[in-house]
């Protein structure tokens, strides 16, 4: 059977999305939506955790935690949920490398209450002491547990040994540093980084885009232009060196991570690396390793590989599995032989045809609510991207060829530097390692 190429309507700015600037410098993406009577908006400030001082780590997580649950200046935390609990309203903030975000979720009929509790989130948050107690509580101990989980401690110690002490990425947080932040800190951050002219704020729902401008300028309008001097943002110095790194465990299966340096979003090669992971490992049961690894071998039962191609800064490619102790060395042998063969041989035309299949019929997923797509729209300028980036997306994926397949394998996959990180029982493989690079052991105590 045969189906025409899928066709994807996407929304456009200038059209049915309208973007628009306020005199104080922030941007407004509109969009009316009146299938259902509800209000939706999400704001995002240039402020991540790549923007907070070395001193200070941790300040980014817990200014967006407390924006919303220390209350604000005119409302306490019990207040502002009770307020928020009666209009069936919610404000949600979280927090990533370059962005702290919120989002607002409320009936229509409750707009003008529910825009004015987001806005004194927003403008006036009070930081309150009590709260942040509690949640740099709940951070500790989630810190202090993170050994006793060996996933989260391989994801914690692959990326601190690639990025080093030297990125922030390296450098995870500690329960001390933790403890150290208070109040003046996140209300520095804030006063630093949250301005009009620093403001980017999606608003879908059932109004009209005239009525809700001008409610977003009697809210926003008499906010001042910040002086904003967004530091530069740390680079990565990549390093491409072999090596296995232990960590000793007690335990029954062995968890490994092994990998490198990638790309950031701004390659022009992201798409063939997207679809050559998703033939090497990505794909999950469909994938090379997955088949070789447990089909063949039955040395994993889970076994795959990513390859991130969105980030600012290089991203890590990895691949992760979980197995006996004992298997180790063949299961790492098996990961790495893979990656050889797809630089070696090119990939069948079947293969590159299910994986452009695969990616490109769930692009239709990433469109399926008004208020997704216009979040998306938005996150295109916040990324430097140009407008019409979706509307072209699907033939660049198209245009690849078992040519770039082959070429970007060998190009950005480093199977003779790839840096082993393992938490198990060393007495089992340690010996055998030694093929794969200079070993060495990791301590497992909490860094910093």
């Amino acid at each position: 059977m045969t189906f025409p190429p899928l066709q994807v309507t996407i929304p456009r700015v200038g059209h049915e999305v309208e973007r628009r600037v306020l005199p104080n410098g922030a941007i407004l993406y509109l969009a009316e939506d009146r299938s259902l009577p509800v209000l939706d908006v999400s704001v995002v400030f240039r402020a991540g955790s790549l923007y907070e001082a070395t001193a200070q780590p941790g300040v980014v997580q817990f200014t967006a935690s407390q924006l919303r649950n220390g209350g604000t200046m005119r409302l306490p935390a019990a207040a502002l949920n009770e307020e928020l609990e009666v209009l069936g309203a919610s404000i949600e903030a979280s927090a990533s490398t370059e962005a702290i975000s919120l989002t607002l979720n409320a009936l229509a009929k409750d707009t003008d209450q529910a825009l004015q509790l987001f806005t004194e989130v927003i403008r006036h948050p009070a930081f309150n002491p009590n709260p942040l107690q509690t949640a740099k509580g709940r951070v500790m101990e989630d810190l202090r547990r993170v050994t006793d989980s060996p996933s989260q401690l391989l994801a914690r110690e692959f990326t601190r040994k690639l990025y080093t002490e030297a990125h922030p990425l390296g450098r995870p947080l500690t329960p001390a540093q933790v403890d150290a932040i208070q109040p003046d800190d996140l209300r520095a951050h804030h006063r630093r980084f949250f301005h009009p002219n620093n403001m980017m704020l999606a608003i879908v729902g059932d109004f009209s885009r005239d009525e809700m401008a001008s409610k977003i300028q009697a809210l926003f309008g008499d906010w001042p232009r910040g002086a904003l001097d967004l530091p530069p943002l740390p680079e990565v110095q990549p390093r491409y060196e072999r090596g296995v790194y232990v960590i000793p465990k007690n335990l029954a299966q062995a968890s490994l991570t092994l990998g490198h340096f990638g790309i950031n979003r701004f390659n022009p090669d992201r798409y063939a690396i997207e679809l050559m992971d998703y033939i090497l490992g990505g794909s999950g049961f469909t994938s090379r390793i997955m088949e070789r690894v447990r089909s063949e071998e039955g040395l994993a039962y889970s076994v795959g590989t990513s390859f991130p191609t969105g980030t600012r800064d290089l991203s890590l490619f990895r691949a992760t599995a979980q197995t006996k102790n004992e298997n180790v060395p063949r299961a790492v042998a098996a990961i790495l032989e893979e990656m050889v063969r797809i630089q070696r041989q090119p990939v069948s035309w079947e293969e590159l045809d299910r994986a452009q299949e695969a990616i490109i019929n769930s692009f239709v997923f990433r469109f399926t609510s008004r208020f997704g797509t216009v979040v998306q729209l938005l996150t295109l300028e916040f990324n430097g991207y140009p407008p019409d980036y979706f509307e072209t997306l699907l033939d660049r994926y198209r245009a690849i060829t078992v040519a770039d397949i082959h070429r970007v394998a060998q190009q950005y996959l480093r199977p003779d530097a790839a840096t082993i990180l393992i938490v198990g029982d060393p007495s089992k493989f340690e010996s055998a390692m030694a093929a794969f690079g200079p070993v060495h052991r990791l301590p497992v105590d909490t860094p910093g």
